[in-house]
Order: C-alpha cells, then structure tokens, then sequence
C-alpha cells in the first residue's frame, strides 16, 4: 500500500501544480473553491479508475 500511496501523492501534486499553473495563465486568478472542486474529482476519478481495473482484473 505505500507505493500505491506514494502513487497517488505523486499524481495529485503533479496534477495540482498543472492546474494552478493553466488557471494563472489563463484567467490570472486563483480560486481555492474550483481548486478544491478539481481536487475531489480527480482523485474520485483516479481511485473510481483503480477500483474499476481491479475488479476486471481479478480473476475467479
């Protein structure tokens, strides 16, 4: 389980960094609510994904 932890440190920091650089690039302001809102998403989507590929995977 640490390396899967470390996986998904990994890819929300990198994910994060992404989407604040994009927004201040683009909008030129930061909001930490649309942050928050991409966060949950992204990691519900990434931990939604795992779960998927594990039960198709797994073999009975």
């Amino acid at each position: 389980m640490d390396d899967r932890r470390n996986l998904y440190v990994a890819a929300f920091v990198g994910a994060s960094l992404s989407y604040v650089f994009n927004v201040l690039a683009f909008t030129g302001t930061f909001d930490t609510f649309r942050w928050f809102v991409f966060a949950a998403i992204f990691l519900g989507f990434t931990y939604g994904f795992e779960r998927f590929i594990g039960w198709q995977t797994t073999s009975d």
